[in-house]
């Protein structure tokens, strides 16, 4: 004889249900908080630079002893570096991505992708020893320098450090596309590079360009590994896209500077505004490919 239900259980489960919700929106709310203290602050601690007279912000000039904080050579370095990285990572994550989603071994695809998670895993000062220890030393031979910390080295350890981000992403939105797609191209006698290239990679652009985002989201905040490897010159290049020439970062000149400068002071202020470009960088890119991969056709 089975045992009857208690009248008040569904009362139960709609006090847990309720609890869960509340649980939920008081996270919500939390997170909410935390984002919008931090944004608070960096636009009050940006303050003082802002006011600041001569300050010189959007000027080339950067020198705290005669108060000028130009930040347009951090800035031209991240985007430098960016666009380094981008040519590194991009071309040889496309192919591996194809490759891994297109193959047919199960084992081996499982195989690529857990030593991928571990790739993604190791922490960026690793990979930054890694190029002190051998990128630099490659670099100064290759191109006949006395230093290998420039601009070049440190977009080729970016590139190496998003590989494994952009590929991961890449194959999940190649792997996304329905199966039809795929069995309706090889019924009209596609081979198999057309099926891909005519039908699989349109389809799969704007997960790849969200992919794209993500992965230059992670290395326009990468400090460590950049900071050992791209050297401290606080100037633009000459000539301006000479990858061979030392430079600096918006991260890396964070991590050099923000430990000497008196909380306060139009120093740290100038330091705190460049840290509110780099979110609302981050900010824009993480915006933008959400949307993008919302756009995947697993999603329309």
């Amino acid at each position: 004889m089975s045992r009857s239900l208690s009248p008040t259980w569904p009362n139960r489960i709609f006090g847990k249900l309720k609890g869960l919700q509340i649980y939920a929106l008081i996270s919500a709310a939390l997170s909410l908080s935390i984002v919008l203290t931090i944004i608070v602050t960096l636009f009050v601690q940006s303050g003082p630079v802002l006011l600041a007279e001569n300050s010189g912000l959007m000027s080339t000039s950067w020198n705290p002893d005669k108060g000028q904080f130009g930040v347009l050579p951090m800035l031209f370095g991240s985007v430098f570096v960016m666009i380094i990285a981008v040519s590194v990572a991009f071309p040889l994550g496309l192919l591996a991505a194809v490759y891994i989603a297109e193959t047919r071994s199960s084992r081996l695809r499982r195989l690529i992708k857990f030593f991928l998670e571990m790739l993604v895993g190791i922490p960026s000062i690793v990979y930054g020893l890694i190029g002190v220890a051998h990128l630099n030393i490659w670099v100064a031979d290759i191109f006949d320098l006395q230093s290998g910390r420039v601009i070049l080295t440190a977009g080729i350890l970016l590139g190496i450090m998003i590989l494994p981000t952009f590929l991961t992403l890449t194959e999940d939105a190649i792997s996304a596309i329905p199966t039809k797609f795929r069995e309706n191209a090889k019924s009209l006698g596609l081979y198999r590079h057309e099926v891909f290239f005519s039908v699989i990679l349109p389809q799969a652009k704007t997960g790849i360009a969200g992919a794209g985002l993500l992965a230059l989201g992670r290395a326009l905040g990468e400090t460590m590994a950049v900071m050992l490897v791209i050297g401290s010159l606080d100037r633009l290049p000459s000539p301006l896209f000479n990858p061979l020439s030392s430079g600096q970062t918006i991260t890396s000149k964070l991590g050099r500077e923000v430990a000497e400068s008196a909380f306060g002071s139009v120093h740290f202020s100038a330091l705190v505004f460049m840290s509110l470009i780099l979110v609302s960088i981050t900010v824009i890119l993480t915006i933008t490919s959400r949307y993008l991969f919302r756009k995947t056709p697993e999603n329309v």
